[in-house]
């Protein structure tokens, strides 16, 4: 308020006006730009200037104070210096303009498109501060006749408001961009583009620049929450790293079946892994196909819906637009499980665990645990010492946290981004658009020891040209290059570490530790570098007929990449002792792969749009498609490197082996759509396309796959027009539609003959021999697609002329067909069941968005709001599944959801004997070797039998074991807050996931109820103790020990008595068959980013020839909100152990530069 007090005391010293009349004009000014002097006089009078900004002398600066002068007078002195004159019109008007064009009235004429082609009818076309202005017409056409220097406003329901200054010399073409959440928003669908309130399925659009303004290296981390139903999850946080991403929830439970949704990039199919080589910068907008009526027009590939993406080009107007965009970040891990440091405390923990068992492995000597004690006491003391019974050897004790060690609290990106865009015109007047960028990427790991990034070096040219009325061109090329350089060896090894353990000897060498081997195989122990280089050209015409009313589109795509894999291991030094150095690695080896990707596209389609009288609108497609891809690759490997310096092929002389692949598939494709629209209020959508797939036999290859659709706009009956704006929009739709999955190997339908090498020496060789019967992998006679039926109901609802925008979809997907071995085939055949199409599943669910935006006055400024809140839910049920008609519960079962968890009722501990007597456990105690006492896990007895096992695993015979969770995702959401003021822009950004049982496994939680062979962590040391110990067995602990409470009775403990093995992943009992007290809450909600942006005022850059400049501050994965945050980033058990390179907290600074 202080500051705002402060402005507001200096403007009014500095500016000050008053108008007596019309034709006076008392003005005080001190050393103030023209376009403020103006803006004054117009606040407090009715004279409106008419003026180009860009004619405006920014080094000018006004001082006058007149008192009642003539206006006439106060402009010829604020001019004054100037090439600029005025001229007096009627109507208070008063154009401002060099004076060898402050006379000049033009008459300007014009077109208003949308993005799509669409000629826009009744758009407002004003002269700017003025009411001159007319409407367009039918065809989107203008006529105005203006002053030349005049700029025009270009405003139209539902898009953007446009200036353009008047063009002298040719027809405007104008193209007006829909507002964001607007119902009126263009929408690209397949083949083509519609307005949001004429689309009949389920379609969402996320803008390219709410990505672009965000520290993230690919699109993927962008989407990530952003749109109702697409589903992407991280396995980690490494540099590169690509995740699953499903529309929809689970498509299929077959291996190989491929249910990521087809990627479309700038209209041509794409590999997931293209997300990576493009530049968020470049992102025009993203849509997101999620129903069969709207992906059907892709068939074969779109079962599991489509993500369509758009490049941007060239912007129209002739203005050319140069702009810089960077940032640079800092990141470090989000959520790590620290070990326990303390070496008395890990130590005894330990050996406690394994004195419970019979393999008591953990026994250390009173002088380890005396110099323990010690450490603990004070960690001055000495770590590293030398063996007192081998003084050649060094000995550790360490006190280590492996996370700080092996992870950088600090590791750098950066983002370089240049565009130069813009149009212009031909001598003949035909229009020409352009976009040029070029981007840097670098994202570092985490690795603190050694060099762990991904990088991207980027560049883009795509121009559009007329070279005839009638045809338009586009070539858009994309030339590229990702590299990743990370160790051979990976970091998550460091999990397995003991704290007690040491990196570095005190001579400077590799300790002889595990913690020590790992640092020598990170920094030493070879590198694994993989280079993808490659570029795609998509060449498109459009030639339009019969008054814009056929557009016939043509494309071809060329794309090709090479992949090159550089992995070798090599030798590193460990030291033993004093003057023990030796070296471990084997004999190092080298290994080579290159691949080439050759992916080539082909389109041709018409679209025929006309609308019939007043009533009927009819639209129709009909195109071919046909896709050739093709991945080879040779490899090489050999041992026995020479030198570790040097680490290629040429230069090892071990054995050496090579090896190739080749896989390739074709698709050709007819397709067609037809759309008709009654009365703008009633629409039937019907798509079909006829596939061939070269994955199947010429006998099933090909398959039809249509979808109908429809919708309602209620808002445009005329019982509803009362309402006026108070419920602006109510659309209903419905879509039915049947498409095929093609996704499975390539070459599955060919029988192969298992070979290898001969056991027997003929002719002083052991040769290359048939090994076994030709392998039978699927059935010929019936192998062909999954097919994928889809039922769509939605809404879309609006209120207040669409400030707020409601959606709601829900859905059925059936997966028919699926490929698995069938359970009933005779086993007299003598090999495995060959799969057939014998599996079914159903997935439910429903997708829910809501929108809100506006723009009000805070403080004589706009204020502008917007907001956008996403949930959706999916649930998948097995409908047949002939593989597991036993119904064992370790299978999928039919009538039961995927996800559920299996498991054990706790019921406490055993207090005494007599109840472990009473309680037969023995069928699920690990290894059949742990003793069952007291303080361990007692279960429900589910079947009152007397004993806890599994029954005959099967759903009718489950023993004591009851479904106890579902580690599927359920409701995901995300919630955009947008805000904008006095240049002021904010962008916070939610994401998370409201339901997931999530069961873990492995040491991250268990520690040494997993193994002993790793580290302890805090919660384990809340394990059950039924008396405290006393006397001397008290006296000989730690400090810190005594402090913990570990010697101590815990009988209410959350761990059960402490027992290596007793968690033990590598054999399926104990604590580690799933039970309801270890069953933890896998939601969380996350800040995803929160943006802070600050616009530098336009009058203070222009000066300086910048139009834009806006520096922002902004933080990805900024914190969470969650229950299992104690253990793990809520985001790492996508793999079910938590097992997972760092996420990373970015925190960066970055700029948006345009000239």
């Amino acid at each position: 308020m202080k500051l705002s007090a402060i402005l507001m005391f200096v403007v009014c010293m500095q500016v000050s006006a008053e108008v007596r009349s019309q034709s006076t004009v008392s003005v005080k000014l001190s050393r103030t730009n023209l376009e403020k002097a103006f803006s004054l006089i117009e606040l407090q009078s009715a004279y409106r200037f008419v003026y180009n900004n860009d004619k405006l002398p920014v080094w000018h600066k006004v001082s006058i104070d007149a008192t009642e002068w003539p206006i006439k007078k106060v402009l010829e002195q604020m001019l004054a210096n100037t090439d600029l004159t005025f001229r007096m019109m009627p109507n208070n008007l008063i154009v401002i303009a060099p004076a060898a064009t402050v006379t000049k009235d033009l008459v300007v004429k014009g077109k208003v498109l949308s993005p799509s082609g669409e000629k826009l009818q009744m758009v407002s076309v004003r002269l700017k501060n003025t009411s001159i202005g007319v409407f367009t017409n039918e065809k989107g056409e203008f006529e105005l006749k203006v002053p030349e220097e005049g700029m025009l406003v270009f405003s139209y329901v539902g898009y953007v408001t446009q200036e353009l200054p008047v063009n002298p010399s040719a027809t405007m073409n104008v193209v007006l961009e829909p507002s964001a959440n607007s119902m009126e928003e263009v929408v690209v669908v397949g083949y083509g583009v519609q307005r949001k309130i004429n689309t009949t399925g389920a379609v969402d659009q996320v803008a390219g620049k709410q990505l672009a303004e965000r520290p993230i290296a690919n699109i993927f981390q962008g989407l990530q929450g952003a749109s109702p139903g697409l589903n992407i999850n991280y396995r980690g946080g490494a540099p590169g790293t690509t995740p699953s991403i499903n529309i929809r929830g689970v498509g299929s439970i077959v291996s190989g079946s491929n249910t990521t949704p087809l990627i479309i990039i700038d209209g041509i199919t794409a590999a997931t892994e293209d997300f990576q080589r493009l530049n968020p910068n470049d992102i025009g907008s993203v849509t997101i196909l999620r129903d069969a009526a709207s992906a059907a027009i892709y068939g074969a590939r779109a079962a599991f819906g489509v993500v369509l993406i758009t490049t941007k080009q060239g912007t129209s107007g002739g203005r050319q637009k140069i702009s810089y965009n960077n940032y640079i970040a800092s990141s470090r891990p989000t959520v790590l499980p620290d070990q326990v440091t303390d070496p008395y405390i890990f130590s005894r923990v330990l050996e406690t665990a394994t004195d419970n068992t019979p393999w008591d492995y953990v026994n250390y000597s009173d002088y380890y645990y005396q110099w323990a004690k010690e450490r603990s006491d004070n960690p001055a003391v000495e770590d590293i010492r030398t063996d007192p019974n081998d003084p050649t050897k060094w000995i550790y004790m360490g006190s280590n946290n492996w996370n700080d060690y092996f992870f950088n609290k600090s590791s750098n990106s950066v983002t370089h981004t240049v565009t130069l865009s813009g149009s212009s015109e031909t001598g003949k007047g035909k229009p020409i658009g352009y976009y040029l960028s070029g981007d840097y990427t670098k994202e570092n790991g985490l690795n603190r020891l050694s060099k762990d990034d991904w990088s991207r070096y980027g560049l883009r040219a795509r121009m559009n040209f007329m070279p005839l009325s009638w045809l338009k061109v586009d070539n858009n090329l994309n030339i590229y290059q990702i590299k990743s350089d990370a160790p051979t060896k990976g970091i998550t090894d460091l999990y397995y570490l003991m704290p007690t353990q040491v990196a570095v000897n005190p001579d400077g060498t590799w300790a002889n530790t595990a913690a020590g081997r790992l640092a020598a195989q990170l920094t030493e122990g070879g590198r694994n570098v993989q280079t993808r280089f490659g570029f795609q050209n998509v060449v498109r015409g459009v030639a339009t007929f019969l008054d814009g009313d056929l557009q016939l589109t043509a494309n071809a795509s060329f794309k090709r990449e090479l992949w090159k894999y550089n992995q070798d291991t090599r030798k590193y030094r460990i030291g033993y002792g004093p003057k023990d150095v030796r070296e471990e690695g084997g004999v190092g080896s080298v290994s080579v792969r290159n691949g080439v990707v050759k992916h080539d596209v082909y389109d041709l389609y018409a679209n025929y749009n006309k609308k019939l009288g007043t009533d009927h609108q009819l639209g129709l497609l009909v195109g071919f498609n046909q896709e050739e891809n093709t991945w080879t690759y040779e490899d090489a490997n050999r041992d026995g490197l020479i030198t570790s310096s040097l680490p290629y092929l040429g230069l090892a002389t071990g054995t050496q082996t090579t090896g190739a692949s080749y896989e390739a598939y074709a698709l050709r494709g007819y397709f067609g759509r037809l759309n008709y629209t009654y009365k703008n209020r009633y629409i039937l959508e019907v798509n079909g396309r006829y596939d061939g797939s070269s994955r199947f036999l010429p006998s099933n290859r090909w398959g039809f796959f249509p979808s109908v659709s429809g919708a309602w706009i209620v808002t445009e009956e005329p019982f509803m027009q009362t309402l006026g704006k108070s419920l602006s929009t109510l659309k209903f739709r419905a879509s039915y539609g049947a498409l095929g999955n093609q996704v499975t190997f390539p070459f599955r339908h060919i029988a192969t003959i298992p070979t290898g090498t001969s056991n027997y020496l003929i002719n002083n060789a052991f040769p290359f021999v048939a090994t076994g019967a030709a392998l039978l992998p699927v059935d010929p006679a019936s192998y062909t697609w999954e097919k994928v039926n889809t039922f769509n109901v939605g809404t879309d609802i609006g209120f207040f002329n669409d400030r707020i925008l409601l959606g709601f979809d829900a859905f059925s997907r059936k997966t028919l067909g699926m490929l698995t071995a069938d359970a009933t085939v005779p086993a007299v055949m003598g090999a495995s069941a060959p799969p057939t199409n014998s599996a079914d599943l159903n997935t439910t669910g429903w997708e829910l968005s809501a929108g809100y935006r506006n723009e009000f006055m805070v403080a004589k400024k706009p204020f502008t709001f917007s907001a956008r809140f996403i949930l959706s839910d999916s649930r998948t049920k097995i409908t047949k599944y002939n593989q597991n008609k036993l119904g064992l519960i370790s299978g999928y079962m039919v009538g039961h959801y995927t996800g559920e968890i299996w498991g054990l009722e706790n019921n406490g501990y055993f207090k005494n004997a007599d109840e472990i007597k009473a309680l037969d456990q023995s069928a699920i105690v690990p290894w059949g070797a742990l003793d069952v006492v007291p303080g361990w896990p007692k279960y429900v007895d589910q079947n009152k039998d007397g004993k806890i096992n599994k029954g005959n695993g099967t759903v009718n015979d489950p023993g004591d074991y009851k479904v106890i969770g579902n580690n599927s995702t359920r409701y995901r959401y995300g919630l955009t807050v947008d805000m904008q003021w006095n240049n002021i822009d904010l962008t916070v950004f939610m994401q998370g996931v409201a339901k997931r049982d999530f069961y873990p496994r492995h040491y991250l939680f268990w520690g040494p109820y997993q193994q002993p062979y790793a580290g302890v962590y805090p919660w384990n040391l809340d394990f059950y103790r039924g008396a405290a110990e006393t006397g001397a067995d008290r006296d000989r602990h730690s400090a810190s020990y005594i402090a913990a409470g570990l010697a101590d009775a815990n009988p209410n403990s959350y761990f059960p008595v402490l027992q290596s093995w007793m968690a033990d992943a590598n054999y399926g009992g104990g604590l580690d068959i799933p039970q309801t007290k270890y069953l933890l809450n896998g939601a969380y909600l996350r800040f995803k980013n929160v943006t802070l942006g600050y616009t530098l005022p336009s009058a203070l850059m222009k000066k300086y020839k910048v139009s834009r400049l806006r520096i922002f501050a902004t933080g990805e994965n900024l914190f969470e909100f969650s229950s299992v945050k104690k253990y793990y980033d809520p985001e790492a058990i996508e793999d079910g152990y938590g097992w997972a390179y760092p996420f990373q907290r970015k925190y960066a600074m970055g700029i948006n530069l345009d000239f």
